[in-house]
């Protein structure tokens, strides 16, 4: 009766891990805002002793200004999550993707002593964000994985329609913590997004729905 739901549900569960993995990055987004509207807040109640009317007031009207601003990020932010979990039908640029991705995956670098190096030209594209984000991370923290320690990960989105990635010629130990995301889940994203992955030893590449390139590169 429903022949694809399998395939969707694994769709899914590849997106939830995914999820889980940039989630304190979304979370820190979320609550930084709010924490520092929390601290102005604090700071209104906290006059200072003896300064003239004038000064009190401009102080509580700028401290004021800056509590609604900080909220009206938190809730920014707080709506952003909704994205991650249903398909509004957005599309993102893929230089403003790929920049995206680089602040998410920021922490699993850091913390597994392994780089990347990010692409100076990218051919522009539009894609669906919902999808394109899932995958491209999804592709990230699977390579990462294939890292070894202090090793470098090289991008290369400058020819359009294609994204590729560069392994190093040492990989990681196979006796390792196991990824996080497979080759296999990245298959299964790029394919139900209509897009192609092509491994080989030492090269991963992407390549984008033909539909959705445009050619000329940008910075």
């Amino acid at each position: 009766m429903f022949p694809d739901l399998p395939n969707t549900l694994a769709v899914k569960g590849v997106q939830f891990k995914i999820l889980g993995q940039v989630f304190p990055v979304l979370r820190h987004d979320v609550l930084g805002p709010l924490s520092n509207a929390s601290l102005a807040a604090a700071m209104l109640r906290q006059a200072p002793e003896g300064a003239p009317a004038d000064a009190l007031q401009q102080r509580c009207q700028r401290l004021s200004d800056d509590v609604s601003a900080m909220l009206e990020e938190g809730v920014g932010a707080v709506r952003g999550l909704e994205q991650w979990l249903s398909d509004d039908g957005a599309v993102a640029a893929a230089a403003d993707l790929l920049q995206e991705c680089r602040k998410l995956v920021f922490s699993q670098l850091l913390l597994s002593r392994r780089t990347i190096r990010w692409p100076e030209q990218i051919a522009p594209a539009e894609l669906p964000r919902f999808s394109s984000r899932y995958l491209a991370l999804a592709w990230l923290l699977s390579l990462i994985s294939e890292l070894a320690a202090d090793a470098e990960l090289e991008l290369d989105a400058s020819e359009p329609g294609v994204w590729r990635a560069r392994l190093p010629q040492y990989a990681a130990d196979s006796a390792a913590q196991p990824p996080v995301i497979t080759p296999r889940e990245v298959e299964l994203l790029a394919a139900a997004a209509g897009w192609r992955m092509e491994r080989q030893d030492r090269c991963w590449s992407l390549y984008l729905p033909t539909h959705l390139t445009t050619g000329e590169l940008l910075p």
